[in-house]
């Protein structure tokens, strides 16, 4: 047990105990390094009264050193190099990690402006304080149909199912993405997290038919044919642009799907019924965070079911599903080429 006596020179003899004792706590910690660029990193952990570390790091890897961490760390250099693993900038300016000698042992390389920055765990992880913040991404479906979304890179990191005017928000690292979105009618997910491929066509009219006879999605407003009118007298006809499906396939729902009719159903709907949009970056971290992540709608697709005077249904191809970005956080960031 320590203690303390008034004297200064018993506080003074005390200081370096004190010092002991704080770097013994961190002695079975190592550095680490997380690389949250698109590019390889590679540079040099340099220590107060230790041997130098050297690392290489890929895209979204983490290094740790071999020694123990009873070394205090004064600076952290990195360079940048490689093409990036996914859509993104060509900027490789990193900005070093600086100190007079800390315990910590945890560090990021991060996005910081248009360069980059290493940053200590404790600058970079703060407490959250508004949800919309970067990084990360906010996608209103303002479509008639329940969308599949999804943000991928190597895979399907984060997906669901957003209804119509409803709003997908997650929040993300502050790295690049492929937005990728498609009809879902039955409102189920069809994404696992390392399958982000969109629905085949027959897939697509097996959820039609199963939404239409369960009353789900676009189908539970969707408006009458008047009789006699062009759209009632399609009823069994069948195009790349449009479909219509008679009352007695409706009501069987599912167990009509075995057929061609789910296929011609879901060619329709397909023909505009995906949307892709990469290279988008989540917008910045701390300490360079957007007030407000970056936004997007997504508008378009197939048309809004009509129903018929027999009880049956007509699906016409409508336009094609559109991703639009409609503020700027991040627009620094992303690729020329969209």
């Amino acid at each position: 047990m320590i203690g303390f006596k008034r004297t200064n020179q018993t506080v003074l003899l005390s200081l370096p105990l004190l010092a002991l004792f704080i770097v013994s706590a961190h002695a079975n910690s190592k550095a680490k390094i997380t690389n949250n660029t698109p590019f390889t990193a590679k540079g040099t952990v340099k220590y107060a009264a230790c041997k130098n570390d050297n690392y290489t790091v890929k895209a979204g890897k983490k290094w740790q050193a071999k020694r123990k961490g009873a070394c205090l760390v004064k600076g952290i250099t990195a360079t940048l190099s490689g093409q990036p693993n996914h859509p993104g900038p060509q900027i490789k300016k990193v900005s070093s990690y600086k100190s007079g000698g800390t315990t910590r042992n945890d560090f990021f390389i991060q996005p910081a402006g248009d360069n980059y920055k290493v940053y200590s765990a404790q600058e970079y992880k703060r407490k959250v304080t508004n949800k919309d913040m970067s990084p990360g991404f906010m996608i209103e479906n303002k479509t008639k149909w329940p969308l599949a979304i999804a943000l991928s890179q190597i895979g399907c990191l984060y997906h669901g199912v957003v209804q119509p005017g409803k709003t997908f928000r997650r929040k993300t690292g502050a790295v690049w993405f492929t937005i990728q979105a498609s009809v879902q009618p039955d409102g189920k997910d069809p994404r696992k997290t390392w399958d982000c491929i969109a629905p085949v066509a027959k897939i697509i009219g097996v959820g039609v038919l199963a939404a239409a006879t369960g009353g789900a999605g676009a189908f539970m407003a969707a408006p009458t044919v008047a009789a006699g009118s062009a759209a009632a007298a399609l009823s069994g006809i069948a195009t790349s642009t449009a479909v219509t499906v008679g009352a007695t396939a409706a009501g069987a729902g599912v167990a009509a799907t075995v057929g061609s009719l789910a296929k011609a159903v879901g060619k329709v709907i397909a023909k505009n019924g995906t949307g892709t949009k990469k290279g988008q970056y989540a917008g910045f971290a701390r300490p360079f965070r957007c007030k407000k992540m970056p936004t997007y709608e997504i508008t378009g697709g197939p048309a809004e079911p009509q129903l018929l005077p027999n009880g049956g249904y007509l699906l016409e191809a409508g336009t094609p599903l559109k991703i639009t970005k409609t503020n700027t956080c991040g627009n620094g960031m992303m690729r020329k080429k969209q």
